[in-house]
C-alpha cells in the first residue's frame, strides 16, 4: 500500500457523498426493519422477596439465602409452572429467562421472568412466587423462613430488549462505518492502478526515447 495522501483522499469521499449518504439511509431502514418487524418483543415481569429468619448476620452472606435464591430457578419451582400455566417451552428455556437475585448486604431477594407476551411473563412469575413460597414451607419447615412479597409481579408495559433509538442509531453508525472502509479501499485500489499504469507509461516512454535516440546516434555516424 502506497503512502495516503490525506487531502486527496478527503476529496474522494466529498465526491462519493452521494454513495455515502445512500448507504447510511440504507444501514436506518434496515435498523428500523429489524427493531420494529424482525426482533422479537420480550416482556420482563418482576417482583422483590423479602426472607425473614435467614440468619444473615452483619455483613456475612446467609448460605441459606443462597439456597433459596437456587431455589427459586430449579426444576423444583420451574416445572410444574410450566405444567399448570400450560407454558409452551422447556424448563431449559424457561430457566434461561428467569432470574433470582439476592441484594447484597438484605434480605431481599429480586426475581423475574421474561417472555414474548407480557401477560404470560406476570403469570409464570406469580405462580413461581407461589410455587416458591410453597416449597420452601417443605424443605425447611413452617417456622424457618418466611417470605413475604414486597413487590408483586407487574405487568411489563414495554419490551426489555427493544430500544428503537440505540439500535436505529447504531445500524446507522455502522452502515456509515462501512462505506467510509469500503470507499477506502476502492480509492486505494484506483490510485495503485493509476500509478503503474503511469510507470509503465513512463518506462515505454524512456525506452521510446533511448530507441530514438540510438537511431538518431546511427545515422550521424
Amino acid at each position: 500500500m502506497e503512502e495516503i495522501n490525506l487531502y486527496d483522499l478527503m476529496r474522494f469521499y466529498a465526491r462519493k457523498w452521494l454513495t455515502i449518504a445512500t448507504v447510511i439511509m440504507i444501514g436506518a431502514i434496515l435498523g428500523v426493519i429489524y427493531t420494529f418487524f424482525v426482533q422479537q418483543p420480550l416482556y420482563k415481569s418482576t417482583a422483590t422477596l423479602l426472607l425473614i429468619g435467614t440468619g444473615r448476620t452483619s455483613n456475612q452472606e446467609s448460605v441459606v439465602l443462597n439456597n433459596y435464591v437456587q431455589l427459586f430457578e430449579s426444576r423444583r419451582i420451574l416445572e410444574p409452572v410450566i405444567a399448570e400455566q400450560k407454558y409452551d417451552a422447556t424448563y431449559d428455556k424457561l430457566a434461561a429467562n428467569t432470574t433470582a437475585e439476592n441484594v447484597k448486604n438484605t434480605d431481599i431477594i429480586n426475581v423475574s421472568i421474561t417472555t414474548s407476551n407480557p401477560k404470560t411473563s406476570k403469570a409464570l412469575l406469580e405462580a413461581a412466587i407461589e410455587k416458591f413460597r410453597n416449597e420452601g414451607k417443605t424443605l425447611y419447615g413452617d417456622g424457618a423462613i418466611k417470605i413475604n412479597v414486597v413487590d408483586a409481579a407487574d405487568a411489563p408495559v414495554a419490551p426489555t430488549n427493544v430500544k428503537p433509538i440505540q439500535q436505529v442509531g447504531l445500524a446507522t453508525v455502522a452502515a456509515f462505518a462501512l462505506a467510509i472502509v469500503a470507499l477506502f479501499f476502492i480509492y486505494d485500489y484506483t490510485t495503485a492502478q493509476k500509478t503503474q499504469t503511469k510507470a509503465a507509461s513512463d518506462v515505454i516512454v524512456e525506452a521510446k526515447v533511448k530507441a530514438k535516440a540510438k537511431t538518431k546516434s546511427k545515422k550521424i555516424k
